[in-house]
This record gives C-alpha cells, sequence and structure tokens, in this order.
C-alpha cells in the first residue's frame, strides 16, 4: 500500500548530474479476486432481501455508493469508499450462477490504499455476507485480474531501446506517440493472451493526470480555493518530479487462479531487457545508429537485428545492442518480491497463501 510519508525523489536533472536508473520494489497496481459464495438471484428470496437489505445500510451510512456498469454479470453492485482516490469494487450475486461458479467479485487497487482501508473493507464485506461466512471464504480466493509494476526512477522512456522476448518476430504490437513524435508507451505480446506487458512514460502520466485534473475542476478562484491551489502544486511537483519509466505486467485473465499458486507463474519481468542509450558502450556511424534505434522502435529489436544480417553492419549492430544491455535491470526476483507485496498487504488471510494441505 502506498507509503503516506514517503520522500518525493530528487529530480533526475538536479545539480546537473545524471543519475544511474534506480528500479523501485514492485507494488500491485489492480486486482480482483472471485469467492464461492451463493446467494439466490431471486429478488424475492429471503437471502436475496436480506443480503440487499445490508448493502443498503452500508450505503446509508456512507461507507458505500452503487455502482452503475454496462451489462453487469451481477445483480448488486457497489463501491466500498475509502478516504482517498481509490474505492473497491463489490459485485454479488451472479445473474447466471449456472455458468458463474461464484456470486461474489471483488476489485481495487492496492498500490493506492491506505491506512485502513483494507480494514474497511473486510468490516463492510462482514456486515453485508455475514463475519464467518466472508473470513472462511478468503481463505480460497480465486484471482481473476493481477497487475504488477515496476517503477524505474530517473529514466526517459525515450532514452533506452526495449525488447520484449516471446519468441515472435514482432513483439511490437501497439505504442504511444505524443505530437513530437517522442514515444510515451509500448506494448508488448499478444492481444489475445491471458496476459499484456507494458513499458511506458510514467512521469508524463501524472503531469497529463494533474492537468486533467484542473480541467475538470476548473481554474474560477484559484487563489481562494484551497483544493485547486493544491492540484496546481501537485502539478508543479508532477513537472519537477525526476523522470520515470513503469514496467507493467498485466494478468488480464488469471482464469480463477488459486491464490497460492501464484508465485508458480512465469516472471515475465524476466523477459525484458533494456538498452541505455546514455551509458557508455560501442558506436556506430550517426545515420546508422538513429536508423538501428528508430527501426527498434518501430518493429521491435529482434526484427531490427534480423534486418541488419546481411548488411555491411552485420557484426557491428549486434555489438552496439549488446554493450549497452542496462546493467540495473535484474528482474530474477521481481515476480517473488511481487508476490510478497501481496501478501503484505493483508488483504488476503496467510492460509489463502498456502496449498490446501499445508492448512492449519
Amino acid at each position: 500500500m502506498r507509503d503516506s510519508h514517503r520522500v518525493r525523489p530528487p529530480s533526475s536533472k538536479s545539480n546537473g548530474m545524471k543519475l544511474r536508473p534506480k528500479p523501485l520494489m514492485p507494488v500491485v497496481d489492480r486486482l480482483a479476486w472471485k469467492l464461492k459464495w451463493r446467494c439466490s438471484n431471486d429478488r424475492e428470496h429471503p437471502d436475496y432481501q436480506s443480503v440487499l437489505s445490508n448493502v443498503k445500510a452500508e450505503i446509508k451510512a456512507g461507507n458505500c455508493a452503487w455502482a452503475f456498469l454496462a451489462g453487469p454479470k451481477y445483480c448488486i453492485n457497489v463501491h466500498v469508499l475509502f478516504d482517498g482516490k481509490s474505492n473497491a469494487l463489490i459485485q454479488l450475486v451472479a445473474v447466471d450462477p449456472v455458468r458463474q461458479k461464484c456470486g461474489l467479485r471483488i476489485e481495487c487497487n492496492p498500490a493506492k490504499m491506505q491506512s485502513g482501508d483494507v480494514e474497511k473493507l473486510h468490516a463492510v464485506m462482514r456486515r453485508i455476507i455475514g463475519h464467518r461466512e466472508y473470513n472462511r471464504l478468503m481463505r480460497e480466493p480465486l484471482l481473476q485480474v493481477f497487475h504488477v509494476a515496476v517503477d524505474i526512477l530517473y529514466l526517459a522512456l525515450d532514452k533506452v531501446l526495449v525488447q520484449y522476448k516471446n519468441g515472435q518476430l514482432m513483439t511490437v504490437f501497439g505504442k504511444r506517440v505524443n505530437a513530437k513524435g517522442i514515444i510515451e508507451g509500448y506494448n508488448f505480446g499478444s492481444v489475445e493472451s491471458n496476459y499484456q506487458t507494458t513499458v511506458y512514460d510514467k512521469h508524463l502520466e501524472r503531469v497529463h493526470a494533474a492537468v486533467m485534473e484542473i480541467a475538470r475542476t476548473g481554474s474560477t478562484g484559484t487563489n481562494a480555493d484551497p483544493l485547486t491551489a493544491n492540484r496546481i502544486r501537485q502539478l508543479k511537483k508532477a513537472i519537477n518530479g525526476c523522470e520515470t519509466t513503469r514496467v507493467e505486467v498485466r494478468g488480464k485473465k488469471m482464469l480463477g487462479l488459486p491464490l497460492w499458486k501464484l508465485p508458480q507463474q512465469t516472471n515475465r519481468f524476466e523477459r525484458f531487457s533494456f538498452a541505455d542509450l546514455s551509458a557508455a558502450g560501442s558506436e556506430l556511424p550517426p545515420l546508422i545508429e538513429k536508423a538501428f534505434q528508430a527501426m527498434c522502435r518501430q518493429d521491435g529489436v529482434k526484427a531490427t537485428l534480423a534486418a541488419f544480417k546481411h548488411t555491411e553492419y552485420a557484426r557491428s549492430v549486434p555489438k552496439y545492442w549488446r554493450s549497452h544491455q542496462a546493467t540495473w535491470w535484474q528482474p530474477a526476483q521481481l515476480w517473488e518480491q511481487a508476490c510478497a507485496a501481496l501478501r503484505e498487504s493483508r488483504i488476503f488471510p496467510p492460509a489463502a497463501f498456502e496449498p490446501p494441505h499445508n492448512r492449519k
């Protein structure tokens, strides 16, 4: 969860010094799971009425608000309201209990949850479906969505080349480019796959979010309104903050994976490699260097290296790529650390991380 006392890192341009890129510990950026809870979807059934009454009581108390979703798969959809900007989505009572094996789904962003949010989520859920029942179900959660991210401080995306190794000739399937032609983000892998991976400029995203918030609230009364003034300070902070690149693994379809099996999944961070263009390494003629970098960003590193195979630069181009490999990217333990971050969030009880035969 977010540390409210975290000190803002210094700007990468401060004191005229170039700071070495620094990957931070992984954070869980999005999480959704289902519980094997059943409740009749007959609106007149006493069980349904009891759950609905409990939900309405939480809304009246200010703990929840109705969630209006397009084509919901659950009869009752509400947000659990937290003190910060993050809320949790609770979906209860399956519309089609025959096809939907679980009648309860919860989604949240652990990275944005503040102190006390987890306790509030659990308290609300226990009041809605019952203390003992909720505690029992949370011992066997089934993961639906699991996004984990690593922020790399002091790194601008336009200063690196990114390779994603997944056995395909063309690994780049989408990228965002701003008005100046600078790439703001890449998506890698297959659109249809259960996982997607992405690398994007987190610094630009923060600035954009701050600008959009000011645009949404308007600038009237800027000097008099402390909230608006605070948003302007946040914008200035975002602009002056250090360059940050985010590497994100998005498990979009975890297919009801038992939580205790999560550490056994493939570490997709290991498929990434970076060439640090600002670091020392072999050189190429300026035009060839520019062409190589442009082709890598357009078609991917693997396809670009293959394109240079039968040219006079068949040896110098791969040497250039290898000599600029970033030593600061050490992904071997990142998936294990991401699983540890989920455990430390205290969203799930310790028993949920143990195989059934090991549970007490």
